[in-house]
């Protein structure tokens, strides 16, 4: 199935004519196959409702951008003031360029979604997560004007079973328990590691909205644990 073209000039727009062409994906298992074979965790979570696609001029995919539901408490992306519900929010959850995309093309192709976004939907605002477990700090985040509200809090373990990198929730519906010995008892390879906090990034799509959280100095690479 093939992509519908939108033109990446949409709206006029002041980043300049990437020779990428942007879209909705409308093969959305292609997609995630891409992201699961590219990105840096090889995972593709779901809950995903909204994905786009970046083409070369000669129509090879070279980029996807995934938002959705963010994982554990809906209300935790609840966070515009008096705007509590978890529907009108989404998180930009995974954003993969192959190395052969034009230079700055991640940045182009992340304000073109937001763009999108803003003008098709009744959404809020984004949240993204810059992991400083991969010495990540959120650069692209900066360069697009996000605002930075400090570090998010790590909560349960990372799970790896058999392999697979699993969320408790997952573990829980799967086999019905997410403690280790009962894992390990079911006869599955389980290892866990401890969370490190994130860098929470939010960006918002309407004008005059109040944020929760008081927006923070952008961290630096210096200041990275």
């Amino acid at each position: 199935m093939v992509e519908q073209v939108i033109s990446n000039n949409h709206n006029g727009g002041s980043i300049p004519t990437s020779p990428l062409h942007y879209s909705l994906a409308t093969d959305t298992k292609k997609a995630r196959e891409f992201v699961v074979e590219h990105h840096y965790s090889h995972t593709c979570l779901g809950a995903n409702d909204y994905i786009f696609v970046a083409h070369s001029e000669d129509n090879n995919l070279v980029g996807v951008c995934v938002f959705g539901f963010m994982s554990g408490n809906p209300k935790g992306a609840c966070v515009v003031e008096g705007q509590d519900n978890p529907k009108r929010y989404r998180e930009l959850r995974r954003v993969v360029l192959l190395d052969s995309a034009p230079k700055n093309s991640e940045s182009r192709f992340i304000a073109w979604c937001l763009r999108w976004l803003r003008d098709n939907t009744n959404l809020l605002a984004i949240i993204s997560f810059a992991d400083s477990a991969q010495n990540h700090i959120g650069v692209i985040y900066q360069a697009g004007n996000w605002k930075y509200t400090g570090e998010s809090l790590a909560h349960c373990p990372i799970y790896k079973v058999n392999g697979e990198v699993l969320h408790t929730r997952t573990l829980i519906a799967r086999y019905g328990t997410e403690q280790v010995e009962k894992l390990r008892a079911l006869g599955l390879g389980v290892e866990t590691k401890e969370r490190v906090p994130k860098f929470r990034y939010i960006y918002p799509l309407r004008e005059g909205l109040l944020l929760k959280a008081p927006i923070l100095p952008y961290p630096k690479k210096g200041v990275l644990k």
